[in-house]
């Protein structure tokens, strides 16, 4: 039964701001070159509260000053479930949350790319607010969903920093409170369209066999409806068999005459119980046999996800708000777009997956301007890690000319900033300033549970979002009730750490711990690495060996979100243990 709870750059200019500029959280925003974006976090702070006008004139931001004031002071008396109302019936906006996947903080033309065009994606930071210090805060995809839906680092669960296959049960314990229970409990729709990765069924289901998992010709279930969702329309993975889509909790196209089969990964210590076979920085080779009516091609995928999307929103007639999770399939690999998006862009099959995957938002904002949702609906899109280019070491990925991850270091896999800091966009027309950019908030998707509970005037249990703060203040210029987050860890692929206070990262370890890293400790070389982001954002020149007091409080400070079980004041766990990256 469920718990009811009450640097250089060659595209774009990547430009940090001076030391000697006041703080300023919210700046223009300016689609092109000049993009004023990386703020020195230890000149600004986590905290700085002055607002950049994007009114140049002083008499108009006199008068601004005058009408903010009697705005702010009505806005005092009101209640609280009036405060942020939008035009909708009921006062609350509809949420459509955009994931995208492995999208690289330099893959979007509003992120400073100059090799591929994002028109409407752009168009969410052209009406919206940008962020440029969002975390996933975890390398691959199954441990973001996660950190996403829960509130709570994946790493303290038995999937580590790696990810679910196809054999794998349920992540999420069915009797844990998610964000999609968050917002069924305040009278919303819920639903999930796209890649789920947190696994199917549990140990002792029918049909389950503890090597090839759930019976995937029965119900999968437990799955996303039994974690709040009304509705779910996706599929299990990307780049892995089985090949299928589902609705609610069955496979779709199933024929009883053909059914699907999973076949076993033949290397050995794989056929083994979930708990017991390797799984840090390895993927499963698990093979599909049967099932051909329930296959779908790489290259329709996306045209599939974005058609249901759009039609689930042509079809919505309910007079409650609704929180749609619309986890999208690109731009993880296979590179295979549709045939009408291949040589559009000047960068290869990267770029022509990226112009898909645009086009895709677009029809889904198309969407919501044709049903008059636009102005009831606050739009987040992010990404769930860094992009990638290839499953090795590249600390500075390019493709053809295109810096899939902008000025940071690493990729997809890595603890740097180049796999854990992505792209994060905001709207919501009326209630968020257009064009406008945060250079200075720190935060995670971890932070979506502790940022609507805050809206919803909801309290957390101590057992639930044990990892989360929530980012109200930041999204909605509003005095927020809650404790910000001061640290954030970040995990990699192969477990490798890292935890971020201020400016300032502390990585456990001698590499970035991503995919075909080598486990090896070089006595010549520090322990582990210390950067200071604000002064140096691609994590080049580190101070462990010059700073070590700053090193062992960061290294304290780690230890006890590690064996405390939980981050958020108030909250409670279990204390984590987890497998060191050092020999």
């Amino acid at each position: 039964m469920r718990r009811s709870v009450d640097g250089d750059s060659s595209q774009g200019e990547w430009i940090s701001l001076a030391a000697e500029e006041s703080p300023k959280r919210y700046l223009p925003f300016s689609n092109g070159a000049n993009l004023r974006d990386h703020a020195k976090l230890d000149q600004l702070g986590n905290r700085a509260q002055c607002h950049y006008s994007i009114f140049p004139s002083t008499r108009l931001n006199s008068m601004l000053a005058r009408t903010h004031l009697l705005v702010a002071l009505a806005v005092f008396f009101l209640p609280p479930s009036s405060v942020f109302c939008a035009p909708g019936s009921d006062g609350r906006p509809n949420v459509l949350f955009i994931l995208a996947d492995d999208l690289g903080y330099g893959d979007l033309s509003c992120y400073g790319a100059t090799k591929v065009s994002t028109p409407h994606i752009d168009r969410l930071a052209e009406e919206g607010r940008r962020f440029l210090d969002a975390h996933s805060p975890s390398s691959v995809c199954t441990p973001t969903r996660y950190n996403l839906l829960t509130g709570r680092y994946a790493w303290r669960t038995w999937v580590g920093g790696s990810t679910v296959w196809a054999n794998d049960p349920l992540l999420i314990d069915p009797d844990r409170y998610t964000l999609a229970d968050l917002f069924r409990e305040h009278g919303y729709a819920t639903a999930c369209l796209g890649k789920w990765h947190l696994g199917f069924g549990e140990p002792g289901m029918e049909g389950w066999d503890d090597v090839l998992g759930p019976d995937y010709n029965r119900l999968l279930k437990p799955g996303p409806l039994e974690l709040g969702f009304d509705y779910f329309w996706g599929f299990p993975h990307v780049g892995q068999y089985p090949h299928y889509i589902a609705e609610n909790h069955r496979v779709v196209g199933l024929d009883p005459e053909d059914p699907l089969r999973i076949t076993p990964d033949k290397r050995p210590g794989f056929e083994l119980d979930y708990r017991s076979r390797p799984r840090s920085g390895l993927a499963a080779a698990l093979g599909q046999a049967g099932g051909v009516a329930t296959r779908y091609e790489h290259e329709e995928l996306s045209d599939r996800l974005t058609e249901r999307a759009v039609r689930w929103l042509d079809e919505y007639d309910e007079e409650r708000p609704f929180f749609l999770y619309l986890a999208h399939r690109n731009i993880h690999g296979p590179l295979i777009p549709a045939p009408r998006f291949v040589g559009t862009s000047e960068i290869g099959p990267y770029g022509d997956f990226l112009h898909e995957f645009d086009w895709s938002v677009g029809q889904v904002l198309d969407a919501l301007d044709r049903n008059g949702l636009t102005e009831k609906t606050l739009v987040l899109f992010t990404s769930d890690n860094g992009g990638v280019k290839e499953y090795r070491p590249n600390d500075y990925p390019v493709i053809e000319g295109h810096r899939i991850n902008g000025p940071l270091r690493g990729q997809k896999t890595t603890v740097y900033e180049g796999g854990v800091r992505v792209p994060f966009l905001a709207r919501w027309p009326g209630h968020i300033p257009a064009g406008t950019t945060d250079a200075v908030t720190l935060f995670a998707l971890t932070d979506m549970m502790a940022t609507f509970a805050e809206y919803f005037d909801h309290d957390l249990p101590p057992n639930v979002g044990e990892d989360s703060f929530s980012i109200v203040g930041a999204l909605f210029d509003r005095t927020q009730e809650t404790p910000r987050r001061e640290s954030l860890v970040m995990d990699s692929y192969r477990e490798m750490m890292a935890i971020r206070r201020g400016p300032w990262k502390l990585i456990m370890g001698q590499h970035g711990g991503g995919a075909r890293y080598r486990k090896t400790f070089d006595p010549e070389r520090p322990e582990g690495q210390l950067f200071h982001l604000g002064n140096e954002l691609r994590e080049w020149v580190s101070h462990y060996r010059t700073r070590p007091e700053l090193v062992a409080e960061l290294e304290e400070e780690f230890a006890r979100i590690l064996h405390e079980g939980h981050s958020r004041p108030g909250a409670t766990g279990d204390p984590t243990v987890i497998r060191p990256d050092r020999p």
